[in-house]
C-alpha cells in the first residue's frame, strides 16, 4: 500500500518563549568608611572557575544527555519487551504472532514485528514494530508484519493526513513522533524516532483510536526496548 500524503495536520506543538526581566538601581551618594571596605578580603583568583572548567563541566553534561538518549536495541522477543502491557486496553486481543529478522536490501538493518489480534477473521489489530537502521515512516514497505498482514497491497494508493511533531514525552526519550492516518479509516500508523537509528512503530487496522492511546503504546515500549 503507497501511502499518498493529504493535507498535512496542524502542529500539536507550541513554542513558549521565555522573558527575563532585568531592572536596575539608581544609587544615592553616601559617605561611606573607605577603611572598613579595604580591609575586607578580595577573593583569590585562583579558586575563580577558569573557562577551561566551564568548558569541561558542559561537556560532561553534553555526555550524560546523550548517554541519557542512548541505550535503545532491538529486543529478543516480543515477550521480553512486554508488547502485551504496552498495548493495554488498546489490544484487540490476546493471540501475538511475531516476526523478526533482517530487512530485505537494507544492509545493517533488522526489525521486531509484534501482531495482537482476536483470533477471528476480518477482528482488527495492533501491530508494534522495532525497527533498527532503517527509517519505516520513510520506507512504508519496510514494515513487515506476520500472518495475514503480509499480504497487503503495497500499490494500493491510500489518502493520508500526515503530522510530524513531539510531546514532553518523547523529548524525556530523545524521540520524535510521526502520525499517519489513512483518510478511510482503514489503518493509522504512529512512528516515534529514537536515537541510533532506532524506531518503534504502532500500527492499528480496523478500529478507530485516539492519538494519544498510540503516543502511549509506543513511549511504553520504546521504554520496554531500553537496555
Amino acid at each position: 500500500m503507497r501511502l499518498i500524503p493529504s493535507t498535512p495536520l496542524a502542529p500539536l506543538g507550541a513554542a513558549v518563549a521565555a522573558v527575563v526581566l532585568l531592572s536596575g538601581c539608581e544609587g544615592s551618594d553616601l559617605d561611606l568608611d573607605t577603611d572598613f571596605f579595604s580591609s575586607e578580603e578580595s577573593p583569590d583568583p585562583s579558586e575563580s572557575p577558569s573557562p577551561e572548567d566551564d568548558e569541561e563541566g558542559g561537556e560532561d553534561e553534553d555526555g550524560e544527555d546523550e548517554e541519557q538518549a542512548s541505550g535503545y536495541g532491538l529486543p529478543q522477543s516480543c515477550e521480553a519487551a512486554d508488547v502485551t502491557g504496552a498495548a493495554g486496553a488498546l489490544a484487540p486481543g490476546t493471540d501475538l504472532s511475531e516476526e523478526s529478522g533482517e530487512i530485505d536490501d537494507i544492509d545493517g538493518a533488522a526489525q521486531v514485528a509484534c501482531t495482537l489480534s482476536g483470533g477471528g477473521a476480518g477482528s482488527g489489530t495492533l501491530t508494534v514494530v522495532f525497527t533498527e537502521g532503517a527509517d519505516p515512516s520513510a520506507n512504508p514497505d519496510v514494515i513487515q508484519v506476520p500472518g495475514d498482514e503480509e499480504e497487503m497491497n503495497w500499490d494500493v494508493d491510500i489518502d493520508v493526513d500526515v503530522d510530524t511533531y513531539h510531546t514532553d514525552e518523547s523529548d524525556d526519550l530523545g524521540g520524535d513522533l510521526e502520525y499517519v492516518g489513512a483518510v478511510d479509516g482503514s489503518s493509522t500508523h504512529l512512528y516515534l524516532e529514537l536515537p541510533d537509528e532506532f524506531y518503534v512503530t504502532a500500527i492499528v487496522t480496523g478500529a478507530d483510536v485516539d492519538r494519544e492511546e498510540l503516543e502511549r503504546v509506543v513511549l511504553q515500549a520504546a521504554e520496554n526496548a531500553r537496555g
